[in-house]
């Protein structure tokens, strides 16, 4: 079947069919025409060659997912949450999502200026992750703007590039976890964090410094530790941390791989959780309901910021946007009052 078959059918030039086929805004194709040529499609089972039409309209109502450097995608519940968001978006607006493998080398081997200089998808989506490192982001987007490419950025940036972005505070979002606990009556507040001197790591360190001060409470640098986002180095690290100050309280777990680590810590010394100590994490994945106790956390909402992700991409506007998300203190049964 053949695009020539069609208009025969249909009565009508082939050109008139491709304009209804490629939806060409300002056509002087009538509604009545329109109407005729998609029911002799419908009719004749007609399929348009997809690689054919794109190539003619120069688009190729395609998307780049690019998660910089080795990370396993779909074993993390975030990520798979982001591109449900996204995916909910392209359905939508009839873009096709095209993953780059993020190999080891995915970054030096083929870079994303590259990626976008063969016009092999419309935009790109860059999902960055805490370990993207600043120096690689400020080089991406340097490259990207000089191209004057459509791209989105996701997470983990602090810069004031005029680019899209979406994110949340995560300063503000420690700020949050650590006035609860206080809140509760806690003082005594130990906080574990992932990678030391990161960037991400600075800002959550600075928020829970900003909560103690708030509210008139001496920072103890004893109370402070990184567990690099390891289960077994979060318990140690937490057995460790309440052998030395007993005086503890209450943990900030900032990183939800550690949080459980951090919970058998707790218990593996007799102590109860909340009695003698509470815990809470950062951010909330959906496996913290089922613990025990259920795990008070901040979530984060990814599933929103993947759409919204998408929508700037594909609306590829010349104004740029940054998108700053709130975020939602869930309590649970891990913290209670002193």
């Amino acid at each position: 079947m053949t695009i020539k078959e069609v208009a025969k059918e249909a009565g009508v030039s082939h050109t008139t069919v491709s304009l209804v086929i490629n939806n060409i805004k300002g056509s002087r194709v009538s509604e009545g025409t329109r109407k005729r040529v998609l029911e002799v499609i419908k009719k004749l089972d007609y399929n348009p060659n997809l690689i054919a039409q794109r190539l003619a309209l120069k688009k190729t109502n395609s998307i780049g997912l690019y998660i910089p450097f080795t990370f396993p995608i779909f074993h993390n519940f975030t990520l798979i949450q982001i591109v449900a968001g996204i995916q909910d978006v392209f359905n939508l607006k009839d873009f096709d999502l095209v993953l780059f493998s993020c190999g080891k080398n995915l970054w030096k081997d083929r870079p994303i200026s590259k990626i976008l200089k063969q016009n092999s998808v419309d935009g790109i989506i860059i999902v960055n992750t805490r370990f993207t490192t600043q120096y690689f982001i400020n080089k991406t987007i340097r490259e990207l703007t000089k191209l004057n490419s459509n791209f989105v950025l996701l997470s983990y940036y602090w810069g004031r590039a005029d680019i899209n972005y979406v994110g949340v505070d995560y300063e503000n979002d420690s700020f949050k976890s650590t006035s609860h606990l206080i809140d509760l009556g806690h003082k005594n507040i130990a906080l574990i964090t992932g990678m030391p001197n990161s960037l991400v790591t600075n800002r959550i360190i600075n928020g829970y410094k900003k909560a103690l001060k708030r509210n008139n409470i001496t920072c103890n640098p004893d109370f402070i530790t990184n567990a690099d986002y390891d289960y077994q180095m979060a318990y140690e690290k937490t057995k460790s941390l309440i052998k030395k100050n007993p005086q503890i309280t209450a943990i900030f777990v900032a990183g939800y791989e550690m949080a459980p680590g951090s919970l058998k810590a707790v218990k593996s010394l007799g102590l109860n959780v909340p009695k003698d100590i509470s815990i809470i994490a950062y951010p909330d994945v959906e496996i913290f309901s089922h613990s025990e106790p259920p795990i008070t956390a901040v979530r984060l909402p990814y599933y929103d910021m993947g759409k919204k992700a998408a929508e700037l991409v594909t609306n590829n506007s010349k104004e740029k946007k940054k998108i700053i998300f709130e975020t939602d203190l869930i309590i649970r049964e891990s913290t209670i009052k002193l």
